[in-house]
């Protein structure tokens, strides 16, 4: 029997790993090893020197060789989106032909976005995570959405880096879009049909031009990750399975 890939799942902006852990769980019930690094600055990673593209790349391809992985999958969500693009450029070689984004910043970022993510550090944390969350959240359930701000509080506060870490990450995050990288035949697009952060016709337009498979979660957005973790998990699953991996 041919062993599964492992996966690599790398968080976006503010994030920590606690918010792919559901994603995570589902994915190891179906015989993935999963890994989930904590994506500079934030969650205790170490610092980088320069929050660029090749800083990023070499983050990934040192934590690849440090776990002794054998060309896993990367796995991105939003701002890892991008971390993982620029290491399916630099270092191919080093992980499988296959590469799923999520919530995959296909564009970027509008304008408002990148003023409000680059000072938003000097603004009290609960007030921040409250409107980000509000912002991208879609689904109606208001305890889904109480649970959806407590995780993101949890991720926002874990291991909380300087502020002028978090600025230069953010302008890592708003200056580059997945369509700057030179990416494998073999992407997932894979994304909420009401993402507000990323409009659905941004990503459909880039899948269309790339050739790339586009899956769009109905009833949920940029958080689809926290709205509907089982459903993303199982679309990862079911196009893996397609691709035979």
């Amino acid at each position: 029997m041919t062993q599964k890939p492992s996966l690599v799942l790398l968080h976006g902006f503010r994030g920590s790993p606690l918010g792919l852990e559901q994603i995570a769980e589902h994915l190891r019930l179906f015989g993935y090893k999963v890994y989930t690094p904590a994506v500079p600055p934030f969650a205790g990673a170490e610092f980088l020197n320069v929050y660029g593209p090749d800083h990023y790349a070499e983050f990934v391809k040192s934590y690849i060789t440090k776990n002794q992985l054998e060309k896993p999958i990367l796995i991105g969500h939003s701002m890892g989106s991008l971390v993982a693009s620029a290491t399916a450029q630099r270092y191919p070689d080093a992980i499988n032909s296959h590469l799923i984004l999520l919530s995959p910043i296909s564009t970027r970022t509008p304008k408002f976005i990148r003023l409000i993510s680059i000072f938003a550090v000097l603004l009290p944390k609960k007030l921040v995570d409250y409107a980000t969350t509000k912002y991208l959240f879609t689904s109606t359930p208001k305890d889904l959405f109480r649970q959806t701000l407590r995780l993101t509080n949890l991720c926002s506060t874990d291991h909380l880096p300087r502020a002028r870490e978090v600025m230069k990450s953010s302008l890592f995050s708003t200056k580059h879009a997945i369509s700057d990288f030179k990416l494998p035949k073999q992407t997932l697009l894979l994304a909420g049909e009401k993402d507000r952060l990323i409009k659905k016709t941004a990503t459909e337009k880039l899948a269309r031009e790339k050739k790339f498979d586009a899956i769009f979660l109905p009833n949920t957005g940029h958080l689809h990750n926290y709205e509907q973790p089982l459903e993303t998990a199982q679309a990862i699953i079911d196009w893996l399975d397609q691709s035979s991996v």
